[in-house]
């Protein structure tokens, strides 16, 4: 007779269902975090290649501005003046040619600087084979004269074109001169090549996107003035929808002066971030493949599936090494540890404003929604906007408006004992200062304060190029509920149509009247 079948009764353990549990938790935790890092790295690496291309955006805009200056400075000397007014006079046409070409050679990299008289037709050049022949003639020469009617006395910048004589790419720019009855008489000119400037764009590598292409359009036109990779001819056409609908919209108002996007171009996905240069009319796009733009999120997502691996993989062995589990939670201990620093190194770089040392605009951000402000204790913010800082770094140097600022955070932080200084932009600083009572002595308090802080900044700084005077653009408001980002850009409205605040003067708006 058989032994009859005995159904055995398998039941885990205790510690196998904590295994399991913790395991699946585990496993969870690593799609979570795996989601989180990569939405993050992916917020974090377009948002870099934007500021990467704003920045040399800035640097264009700063070239152009710098040959406008350059043209400017050149019309104002009296010798030209004197030889249109008189073109029949040999000495002054000698004064003339002399003073085109030491200019020119102080000046450099020059492909032209000339006099020319209202019909066109070259006086002098810094490159004597010229003189004598005309610059524009019939339907162009007319469209000049028109254009250098309409700006007036200002500069008249043509942009990037391709030089008719050397085809090489330049910036040209145009300014009449005119009688003391306000007649123009003639016209100034000048072009420099734009081969350096954009090869020095093309050199600047960005870590991590060594395909990362530059190309530069007209907004208007859809032009191509400058593709590094020399896919597109200078004034050809941009046939790209995407590209093409961008522009539209920036030309139109209807898209914001900077973004990014990912498009395809040449049948390959792509991030585009874009600067619009408004004042020009130009567009800087900086386009790089997908795949190296999200190089790291791709990594971290790998390095973050290896460590949940592993992290699953240890709780495994401890279960079944119990011996080691002192070993592994100092290990842990530490790791937290080097967690805690790390988040604290990053609160303090996102907070702060790494230059002056004071809080930064997400600071003033994250503060606004946690102050607890009412009738009785009602918030004042105090702006302080740099008149013409970009100014002051193409006269001296951007260490000279690095001075300034770091001078402009100093002072207001003396200056404001119990308020709390932010940098909110370029030029500009927030001061927050909340008070204990909405009284009138409390407001002159503040009041004081800032124009004892305007008298300070009003001094001539120091600065590693000399000592510069500047001027600053104040506003002041008083808000005792609602407060947001709101307030700021109230301040920089009135900031900018306030102007250069005279001393003694603060241009103050309560928001709860």
């Amino acid at each position: 007779m058989s032994a009859p079948n005995v159904k055995k009764n398998h039941k885990l353990s205790p510690i196998t269902k904590i295994l399991i549990g913790l395991i699946a938790v585990l496993i969870l935790l690593s799609a979570f975090v795996t989601a989180a890092v990569t939405s993050v790295s992916s917020k974090r690496a377009r948002a870099d290649m934007q500021s990467v291309t704003g920045q040399r955006a800035k640097v264009i805009e700063d070239y152009a501005i710098w040959v406008e200056d350059t043209l400017d400075n050149f019309s104002y000397a009296s010798q030209i003046k004197d030889y249109l007014l008189d073109p029949s006079d040999p000495a002054k046409r000698a004064a003339a040619q002399e003073l085109t070409t030491v200019f020119a050679e102080d000046v450099g990299n020059l492909e032209g600087l000339y006099i020319a008289d209202w019909n066109g037709m070259t006086l002098t050049h810094s490159n004597l084979d010229t003189v004598d022949t005309p610059v524009r003639e019939g339907e162009r020469l007319v469209q000049l004269q028109d254009t250098l009617e309409d700006v007036y006395d200002q500069v008249y910048n043509a942009g990037m074109v391709v030089s008719p004589s050397s085809g090489q790419q330049v910036i040209a720019c145009y300014k009449a001169i005119r009688d003391d009855a306000g007649k123009a008489i003639g016209f100034v000119g000048i072009a420099i090549p734009t081969a350096d400037l954009l090869a020095d764009l093309s050199s600047l590598q960005i870590g991590g996107l060594e395909s990362a292409q530059y190309i530069l359009m007209d907004a208007k036109t859809n032009a191509y003035m400058y593709d590094d990779a020399n896919n597109n001819p200078v004034g050809s056409i941009c046939d790209i929808p995407d590209i093409t609908n961008i522009n539209a919209q920036l030309v139109s108002g209807a898209a914001a002066e900077s973004g990014i996007g990912t498009y395809k171009i040449d049948k390959v996905k792509a991030e585009s971030a874009y600067y619009y240069i408004k004042d020009y009319g130009w567009v800087l796009f900086m386009n790089a493949p997908q795949s190296q733009v999200l190089r790291m999120t791709y990594q971290m997502q790998i390095f973050i599936l290896i460590f949940g691996f592993l992290v699953i993989m240890l709780v495994a062995i401890f279960g079944l090494i119990n011996a080691h589990q002192e070993n592994i939670n100092r290990k842990l201990g530490n790791q937290i540890k080097k967690n805690e620093a790390t988040e604290e190194s990053l609160q303090t770089v996102m907070f702060n404003d790494i230059l002056t040392e004071v809080k930064n605009r997400s600071s003033l951000e994250a503060a606004l929604d946690k102050v607890n402000a009412d009738a009785e204790h009602p918030c004042y913010f105090a702006m302080f906007d740099i008149s013409e800082l970009s100014a002051i770094n193409c006269q001296f140097s951007n260490d000279a408006g690095d001075a300034v600022l770091c001078n402009t955070a100093d002072v207001l932080t003396k200056a404001f004992p119990d308020g709390t200084v932010y940098r909110t932009g370029d030029d500009e600083f927030v001061v927050a200062i909340q008070k204990d009572s909405n009284s009138t002595a409390a407001y002159n308090q503040v009041f004081r304060e800032v124009q004892d802080a305007h008298a300070d900044l009003l001094r001539p700084q120091e600065t590693p190029d000399g000592t510069i005077n500047v001027a600053y653009k104040i506003a002041l408001v008083r808000a005792s509920s609602e407060l947001s980002t709101t307030v700021i850009a109230v301040l920089k409205d009135m900031a900018k149509r306030g102007g250069r605040t005279v001393p003694g003067q603060v241009n103050f708006v309560d928001l709860d009247a």
